[in-house]
């Protein structure tokens, strides 16, 4: 008998292996650790490419400066884990919200998927989608410590944040951020970096993602 503690296992689709979820604040044993099966998605084309196999849930920030492209980006990666993965995804756009300067942004990229975009930041509607893409942490005001809370009161909920840069190109809201999510994506004029990337097979090149 296994002598873990704090796992629990979901069970999953026939033909598919069976997922375990760990609480944060339960222990696991290294050994029983690799015996686990954690679920992981690939993502095809440029975001693929960029982040390799991603485990879920995944947390994921993308930070730039202003016009150029953070927020179109990550629509664009939002379109694709809908159209690849068939993931029920939020897109909380505070700062635009579901009005015309996104209806207009949303017909010139193609996006054709049924992405939920509200405007108001409410984390009550959060368990009910597979990905929440908060745009962006600065208006929303959520502080690190709330994000924290959020990965623990949705465990299984995937998490994008947008955040805006200083002047200088770094992102605001400090290094505190940096220890909070997987993957780090800096945006400039159009193109992608992977400044951090705790998933397997991501890309360090500089990727034009439109």
């Amino acid at each position: 008998m296994s002598k873990s503690s704090g796992t629990n296992q979901r069970t999953m689709l026939p033909g598919t292996s069976r997922t375990t979820i760990v609480a944060p604040n339960q222990v696991v044993l290294a050994n029983d650790l690799a015996k686990m099966n954690f679920k992981t998605i690939s993502v095809r084309g440029r975001f693929g490419k960029l982040l390799g196999k991603l485990y879920i849930p995944f947390y994921i920030m993308i930070y730039g400066s202003r016009f150029h492209g953070k927020s179109t980006v990550a629509l664009l990666f939002a379109d694709e884990l809908v159209k690849q993965h068939g993931h029920k995804v939020l897109y909380v756009a505070n700062e635009e919200g579901a009005k015309g300067t996104m209806q207009e942004k949303i017909i010139r990229l193609g996006i054709n998927s049924p992405i939920g975009i509200i405007e108001e930041y409410n984390s009550k509607l959060f368990s009910n989608y597979d990905v929440v893409f908060i745009d962006s942490t600065q208006t929303t005001e959520i502080s690190h410590e709330q994000f924290l809370e959020l990965k623990k009161g949705f465990p299984n909920t995937s998490f994008v944040i947008i955040n805006q840069a200083n002047r200088d190109g770094t992102s605001k809201g400090g290094t505190k951020w940096e220890h909070l999510v997987d993957a780090i994506m800096h945006i400039e004029n159009k193109r992608a970096t992977m400044e951090k990337n705790r998933f397997p097979g991501g890309s360090s090149e500089i990727v034009k993602i439109f």
